[in-house]
């Protein structure tokens, strides 16, 4: 008599094993989880082991493809075999997963995905009492009516107990992970980066760069309205005009009124990772910060070309925010003969395939106080630089590469990233300077 899989299920060696739509419906559920919901990089690297493990591509799941797809490394900068950002990325997700699992929510869940340890081929398997209940209508087949409800009696006590084990196993086991460095050192570079500010009891000083915004003119406006059809959204409609019908007065410049996106990501990013340690911060547009309060604060400076402090305080620097004989933005290392420059392909309309972005910090600025600065050639590299601040693993990744003793120094970073969709990818460890 050949024995039939049920449709629930998928038998292997080891016994059950939960169908693909079970694993795609427990995965969404994590995902979308508080625990998960709170680092995009953790939710792309289960999200994509768990759909290659799935349709049958575990073999392809290899540090260098990981940290291709992941973490948009270039291929022709992926390490082979040893590429430490993944293996980061894996115990992260490790260590997460184990917290989804002590949620009531997780305690409950009748599948389990599990990452091992130095491996990156998910595991999908029932909950032990999923498992107990599942199998009592093979196992009382052949019991007397009689007989029929005192098993079942016995099969959900077992259930029970066995729930109540697993997950006092899991819970012990998230008290002690919850114990443990979260990042296995990582961390320990990201608090000294952090150190004079997480051990200060003053607000940080967060200053914003703010561009230049050019808004058509009161005539411009009217004449475009009365060419266009009626719009809910007059303020979102293209000005589509013949170029002899505009001049120079017609673009009105908005000073000190507008933040570009970058920047409220970065301030945002930096703001919710001091808020998790109970340090308050202060919110200013840089142009109306007074030299008084950065000789007074610790200050973190927000943007390049637009922020007038980060200008006024760059000059000394090795690498240096600059505009090139085309007058595209670029950075310079000016310490090297001729000045070496980074640049990026740009379109008008902003978008690029490609940033770079600067990070700083002062312990000795001219301000007598600590500056820490970040700022991207384009809004995206300021993103990137904004979100790996305030990421313990990626950004104690890039410290770990910096030369011993940098965390008493002054210290400046260059990063690279891809921009997808105009989103930045994981900045890249360019270049370094620590004096």
């Amino acid at each position: 008599m050949t024995k039939s899989a049920t449709p629930a299920a998928e038998e292997t060696g080891r016994g059950a094993r939960p169908a693909h739509g079970e694993v795609t419906a427990q995965l969404r559920i994590i995902l979308a989880s508080p625990v998960f919901n709170g680092s995009k990089r953790c939710q792309q690297f289960l999200e994509y082991v768990c759909e290659k493990s799935l349709s049958g591509e575990a073999g392809a799941l290899k540090e260098r493809s990981l940290a291709i797809d992941v973490f948009g490394r270039r291929p022709d900068a992926a390490g082979h075999g040893d590429d430490t950002i993944v293996r980061v990325g894996a115990r992260e997700v490790r260590k997460r997963l184990a917290q989804y699992y002590v949620t009531p929510d997780g305690a409950s869940s009748p599948v389990v995905i599990g990452l091992a340890p130095g491996s990156y081929v998910p595991e999908f398997r029932y909950a032990s009492s999923t498992l107990a209940h599942r199998a009592a209508p093979a196992e009382i087949s052949g019991l007397a009516p009689t007989k029929l409800k005192d098993y079942r009696k016995t099969v959900r006590s077992r259930g029970l107990i066995i729930a109540a084990v697993s997950l006092a196993v899991i819970v012990i086991a998230g008290l002690a992970l919850a114990r443990r460095p979260i990042f296995d050192g990582k961390t320990a570079d990201f608090q000294k980066f952090w150190a004079p500010v997480f051990n200060s009891s003053e607000p940080l000083l967060i200053g914003v760069g703010h561009p230049i915004v050019y808004l058509p003119s009161r005539r411009i406006s009217l004449l475009n309205a009365q060419r266009q059809p009626q719009s809910p959204w007059p303020i979102q409609r293209k000005i589509e005009l013949p170029a002899d019908a505009l001049n120079g007065d017609d673009m009105v410049p908005a000073m000190n009124q507008f933040v570009g996106f970058g920047d409220l990501v970065a301030a945002n990013e930096v703001s919710r990772m001091l808020a998790k340690r109970s340090r308050d911060v202060r919110i200013m547009m840089a142009s109306s910060i007074p030299f008084a309060d950065l000789r007074q604060s610790q200050a973190y400076l927000i943007g390049s070309f637009t922020n007038q402090w980060t200008s006024e305080l760059s000059h000394t620097w090795r690498f240096q925010f600059r505009w090139n004989a085309r007058q595209d933005p670029v950075f310079v290392d000016t310490q090297v003969r001729p000045p070496r420059e980074w640049s990026i392909p740009a379109e008008d309309d902003g978008s690029t395939p490609e940033d770079y972005s600067l990070i700083c910090r002062l312990r000795k600025s001219p301000t007598g106080a600590l500056v820490i600065v970040s700022a991207g050639i384009k809004q995206f590299g300021t993103d990137a630089a904004g979100r790996l601040l305030a990421d313990p693993a990626e950004f104690g990744l890039i410290l770990s590469q910096l030369p011993k003793g940098w965390e008493d120094q002054d210290v400046q970073i260059l990063l690279h990233m891809k921009v997808i969709g105009n989103t930045p990818a994981q900045p890249e460890l360019v270049a370094w300077h620590v004096w």
